[in-house]
This record gives C-alpha cells, structure tokens and sequence, in this order.
C-alpha cells in the first residue's frame, strides 16, 4: 500500500489503449517495487535489557521466523543521551533503505531535551505502530510502600525525601505528571535503559521505577518486584489488583506507543514495503504470543500516516510539560 504522504511518481499513458496501459504499468510497478538487498538495521537507540532492545529482538527473530523478509534483521544497541544519540544518528542517514528504528515516546522527549544538533521527528519516516504499552511505578516486593497513598504521604514530608528512576525523558514526563496531580516533588534519577533501572530498584539505590511491563515481568513473576499504580484510564488485565491513579484520586494517564520508523527521504515503495511488512508481523501469532501477550502490551496497529499524526501530537505535549520543567526553553 503507497502512502500519498510520502510521495509518488505519475506515469503518462494517455496515448496507449486501455489493456496496454495497464500492463505498462503494471511492469513499471512491479520494476519499481523494493526488495531489501543486504541484511537490515534494526536499532534500538538504548542499552540491552529494556522495552526499546527487547522489541528489536522480537521483531528480527519473528522476521526470521515467519520469513518475512529475504534478509535478515540485525539488532544494533545505540544508547545515550535519553535515547536522542540513536535517533539522530538514523535521522542522518538519508535514504539508507536498509536501516529501521525501533521507538516510543521517550524518544521524542529525549530528542526535544537533546536541543539543538540533535535530530526531530520531521527527521524521520514513520512506519508502524504495533503496540501499546503501560507505565506503572513499581517497588520492591519488600518496600514499605504499599499503596500510591502510602508515596504521597512521605514524599509530603519532605521535598525530595524519595527517590523515582526511569530509563528516558517519558518517565521523567511521567513523573512530572504525577507529582503535579499529587502536590509533591520527588527525585528523578535517569538510567540509559529499563534493565538498569531495575538493577538499581533491586539494589535497593531508588525507592521505585516508572517502568512498562516489558521491563519488570521477569521480576515480577519471580515475586522480586510489585507495580503500585497504572498510569491508564482503567485497571489493565494483567493486574487487576493494581488500581490507576484516578482510583486514587490523581490525574495521571500516558499513553506509551512502540512502533518502527525509518530514516529520511525513502522512495514510497521502500516505505510501502516496511509498512506492509510490520503489517504482516502484527498479524502473526508470534507477535501476539511472543510479545503482545509475553509482555503484556496492547495491540496497537497504525500504519504510517496515522503513526506520523500520533507522535505529532505526542510531541505537543512533551514540550509543554519539559519547558514546566525547565528542561527546554
């Protein structure tokens, strides 16, 4: 499928017969339809063991699996700067039509943070989202924190009194939101990936993590960790018992997207061939089973205008709450 988004080229046949244009163009179409010719980038723009590397694996191993490509994916792990270092080494490879990027709101945050050299999402090629993902704050399974209710009232205490960790600039927004609805301040401490923030949750330097399922699941089925609140609407199927922050009286929802994009300035087919390539994964039962259910995600499909229309809007409202929070002028 082209996306009249991207650009295409027109072909005069006005001169032939109806059957013969028609076969012209189909010739043309079918000679002008991309193939990938050497094996794909799949970048996550973070350090190994968080929700960005976790779905680039997934991705290239169901790639592999259900043979939806001649090449294969190659994951590539570029962290730092929030995630901005890896954006905006994609955004500089124009026209390279064979490198992807895996990303998610804390990669439009980090880019805004990032400033000035550093790329923005006008920089990029959208190409799908596939999932929804969930924000939680989670603590030890031995924290003394049993309740949202039990946070607030300490973090009231004192200004800074706790400490809350998070791999990117979305959980700093994140927290932002929280400690707004709630009247307090706490500490954010910044990690380069979920895994780390994990680490240091278990080694017991933070009082709690903004994290997505992705990233704590392991530990949470190992009764290592326990998620306190949900910044969703509702309660989220795979936690029932865990309420939202509008139980508790506290305006606090994020929506976290995951999806695929690509450099600048590809030819329409090569965006049409991603975006129907991500089409079909989301499609399969590996990518339900494997990483929907796996890592309790919520289907989430858009293709690449709608995608392209999502992170516009995202962006919005990252810059207004990071300029609340002197983080970008």
């Amino acid at each position: 499928m082209r996306r009249v988004l991207f650009g295409r080229k027109g072909v005069g046949v006005a001169v032939f017969p109806l059957a013969a244009a028609l076969f012209v163009l189909a010739v043309q179409a079918q000679a002008g339809e991309f193939t990938p010719t050497k094996p794909i980038q799949m970048i996550a723009a973070a350090a190994p063991g968080g929700g960005s590397d976790i779905m680039a694996r997934t991705i290239a191993q169901i790639v592999a699996s259900e043979k939806l490509s001649p090449q294969p994916m190659v994951v590539q792990n570029i962290p730092g700067g929030g995630s901005a270092i890896g954006t905006t080494q994609v955004s500089r490879m124009k026209g390279d039509t064979h490198a992807l990027l895996v990303f998610n709101p804390a990669s439009v945050a980090g880019l805004l943070v990032a400033g000035k050299g550093a790329a923005t999402i006008r920089d990029l090629t959208m190409i799908a989202q596939l999932a929804l993902d969930e924000q939680l704050i989670v603590v030890k399974s031995d924290s003394r924190f049993k309740s949202i209710k039990d946070i607030v009232a300490e973090a009231k205490t004192k200004e800074n009194a706790l400490s809350i960790a998070g791999a990117d600039q979305a959980d700093r927004v994140c927290s932002r939101l929280f400690e707004k609805a709630a009247g307090v301040k706490m500490r954010f401490v910044q990690f380069n990936s979920g895994g780390e923030a994990i680490t240091a949750l278990l080694g017991g330097h933070v009082d709690m993590i903004w994290a997505n399922p992705p990233e704590f699941v392991s530990q949470y089925e190992a009764k290592m960790v326990r998620p306190i609140a949900v910044a969703q609407e509702t309660r989220i199927q795979a936690f029932k018992d865990v309420p939202n922050f509008r139980e508790n009286g506290l305006d606090v929802v994020f929506k976290f997207y995951r999806g695929v994009v690509a450099p600048p300035e590809l030819p329409a087919d090569v965006v049409a061939y991603y975006e129907s390539m991500m089409k079909k994964l989301n499609d399969t039962k590996a990518w339900k089973e494997n990483y929907l259910a796996k890592y309790i995600l919520s289907p989430g499909w858009q293709g690449s205008k709608e995608f392209t229309k999502t992170i516009a809007d995202s962006e919005v409202v990252f810059e207004e709450t990071l300029k609340g929070l002197g983080l970008i002028k």
